[in-house]
């Protein structure tokens, strides 16, 4: 895309911004917003354990880590390394740390520890939050190498399945010191507050919450995503492209979100077949492979997000029987419109 393109789009997603009221306010006004609205609608399930969860216990598990946070001493606009696995408590610890006034800083779950450690240093990061584990694969070393080289972090946090000895256990229903006052004293973040999102190298970037919400509005026109069908996502929210496309598409559309993690290829037809006709958000390096499947062109995806990374092969070849595929870089970089493909900038 040239630069003048790229000029356009970014004046488009600031013009939204200006005019949406929805950018005006963060992530946690979006959750609670959703409870308030839709309560007892699903708003994610964790497609490989079974667990799903409605607005109304989204935004009290979000409360939950939020009271769990006020244990310790946390100054507010602290930075709080995230590591993100695509499941829902990523989805509730990323906005628990907005809810209590920190800054979240986004890692990909399988970023090497020497770049995570950078990255951490680079935000002095006073804590690193992560899974215990994945598909029985144990964080610990990788938690305590990186914490080894970044002197700023005093706190390591596990999410689980299961814990980590000499980690804070910030599991949904672990002990929490603090009570919630007699009224809700939750403040809830402008759009000005930010997020910052670590690249593959450790390197911090940081957006307003206020222009993610933009360019999920956009995304969600463009992709005509809407609570009429789920969201089915195969990508961590580590990424511009990972949060606005699953997350925060979610949020804005009423869309229930699904996450397929740990990957398996049976469970994730069978969770297809099991729900209808699905809108999907996955790397758009599998393109080929969900083509050789049938799924592009079978009537079981209305449509594609597709998440690209600089290093991708050529243009995925389409027929006129494939389904809406909308591309997006990972880092939040516009993409150029193929013929007979839609295109949309995450940022």
């Amino acid at each position: 895309m040239t630069g003048a393109m790229s000029n356009v789009a970014a004046d488009e997603a600031a013009a939204l911004a200006r005019a949406h009221p929805l950018t005006l306010f963060g992530f946690d006004a979006l959750v609670t917003g959703a409870a308030r609205l839709r309560p007892g609608r699903v708003a994610v399930t964790d497609v490989r354990s079974g667990d799903e969860i409605d607005h109304a216990e989204l935004d009290r598990r979000i409360d939950a880590f939020r009271l769990r946070l006020r244990d310790f001493d946390f100054q507010p606009g602290e930075r709080v390394v995230l590591a993100c696995a695509p499941n829902a408590d990523t989805l509730v610890a990323l906005t628990g740390l907005v809810a209590a006034g920190l800054e979240p800083v986004l890692a990909p779950l399988g970023l090497a520890s020497d770049a995570l450690a950078r990255g951490a240093r680079a935000a002095s990061a006073a804590a690193l939050i992560a899974p215990a584990s994945v598909a029985g694969v144990s964080f610990e070393r990788w938690l305590f190498g990186v914490a080894a080289q970044a002197p700023s972090i005093r706190l390591i946090g596990a999410l689980g399945p299961g814990a980590i000895d000499g980690a804070v256990d910030f599991r949904s229903g672990a002990p929490t010191a603090a009570r919630a006052p007699a009224g809700r004293d939750r403040a809830l973040q402008s759009k000005k507050a930010t997020i910052g999102i670590l690249d593959r190298s450790g390197e911090p970037r940081f957006i307003e919450q206020g222009a993610l919400l933009a360019h999920g509005l956009r995304l969600v026109a463009k992709a005509r995503v809407s609570g009429a069908a789920p969201l089915v996502s195969l990508v961590s929210p580590a990424s511009v492209a990972g949060l606005v496309a699953g997350p925060l598409a979610s949020l804005l559309s009423g869309a229930p979100l699904h996450f397929v993690s740990p990957f398996d290829a049976s469970a994730f037809l069978a969770h297809l077949d099991a729900i209808g006709p699905a809108r999907l958000v996955a790397p758009r390096r599998i393109l080929p492979t969900l083509d050789d499947a049938g799924l592009l062109t079978n009537g079981a995806l209305l449509s594609c997000i597709a998440i690209a990374r600089p290093e991708d092969d050529a243009e995925f070849e389409r027929r006129p029987s494939t389904c809406p595929i909308i591309d997006i870089a990972s880092d939040g970089a516009p993409q150029a419109a193929a013929p007979r493909r839609e295109a949309v900038a995450a940022a």
